[in-house]
């Protein structure tokens, strides 16, 4: 039986993705932090409410888009891979599993496409909002290998 591999992003990448996401958890705390200093300063001012409000359901709604809804898995920090079971998807205190099955089709994405250059994998069904997951360029050496590793197991399921 096959043993799982991992295949595990650049230093680079980790640093980048990670760094974001404590960089929006910073921000976060500050725009709150900002936020209620200056409602606090204007007598709880109507509009300083609504502002206050806007922005906590704006980081609420981010933070479950991103935690039960998936997508900060999108640019994962590492993959595992299961052959003929499973493709674990590790990201930042996250880690999805996602059957091999689930896999729909692996492209390179185009140059126009801003937000996705490297190798897209799209998915059969959504995990939470995540219906796709994107390796980077810069993922690093491992990262046409993983894209290799998961062709050669959408074929080796469609086979069987």
């Amino acid at each position: 039986m096959d043993e799982p591999k991992i295949y595990r992003a650049s230093g680079y990448w980790r640093t980048n993705i990670s760094g974001a996401v404590l960089g929006g958890i910073g921000v976060s705390i500050l725009l709150l932090t900002v936020f209620t200093i200056v409602l606090w300063g204007s007598g709880f001012a109507t509009e300083n409410v609504i502002w206050l409000i806007g922005i906590c359901l704006t980081l609420f709604a981010t933070a479950l888009a991103f935690y039960p809804g998936n997508l900060v898995a999108t640019y994962p920090l590492a993959v595992e891979i299961e052959p003929s079971k499973q493709i674990v998807l590790i990201a930042p205190w996250k880690r999805l599993v996602i059957p091999i099955e689930e896999v729909k089709a692996i492209r390179d994405s185009t140059a126009w496409q801003v937000f996705q250059q490297g190798v897209v994998i799209k998915l059969n069904k959504r995990h939470g909002l995540l219906k796709s997951f994107i390796i980077h360029w810069a993922f690093g050496p491992e990262g046409r290998q993983l894209a290799r590793a998961i062709q050669a197991e959408i074929s080796r399921v469609a086979r069987t």
